[in-house]
């Protein structure tokens, strides 16, 4: 039983010497104007990060996500959601990593009601290494299944597939 107990001990030992926490996230703000034949609408939102690498190719981590938006003469929409996801470095060229996110998001949109979403996919992104502290990073694209309460079909898109067209992200992380 000692043996066992010390060899667990080595093992956590050995993955916390080569571990690293990460922090960081997104933000963003967009205001659409007076666009001709639409609403002012404008959007705020901000996507924190918490990450653990577990080696050099994988690691685990979080987000939480918050996003509202208020269109000229509506209701204010917000939404929130808790992203668990791991994360597995496919390629490294000098700064640069290659890296694929798979996880799943678990969200409630509020209209006025309360709704809820969730889904289960893998994003691709790329980060780029300032220095042994910061790194850019940046997402772009779905692969995946996403779904929620009938009653707000369109604000969600619901079903499986790839969209390209209006998910990209940038965001810093700094290590510690």
């Amino acid at each position: 039983m000692k043996k066992i107990f010390l060899t667990l001990m080595v093992m956590v030992a050995a993955v916390a010497a080569n571990a690293q926490v990460w922090v960081g996230g997104s933000l963003g703000f967009w205001n659409n104007g007076d666009a001709e034949g639409s609403q002012t609408k404008t959007t705020f939102s901000i996507a924190p990060e918490v990450g653990y690498d577990l080696s050099e190719d994988w690691s685990i981590a979080i987000g939480l996500g918050y996003e509202s938006a208020k269109p000229e003469d509506g209701e204010t929409v917000s939404a929130i959601a808790v992203n668990p996801y791991a994360r597995y470095n496919v390629l490294k060229a000098g700064n640069f990593k290659f890296f694929l996110d798979g996880g799943f998001e678990f969200g409630s949109v509020d209209t006025g009601e309360k709704y809820s979403t969730w889904g289960i996919g893998i994003k691709p992104g790329i980060a780029y290494s300032l220095n042994e502290k910061f790194s850019l990073v940046g997402h772009m694209g779905f692969l995946g299944y996403t779904d929620c309460d009938d009653e707000i079909g369109d604000l969600v898109q619901k079903g499986f597939g790839f969209n390209f067209s209006n998910n990209l992200s940038f965001g810093v992380y700094y290590a510690f």
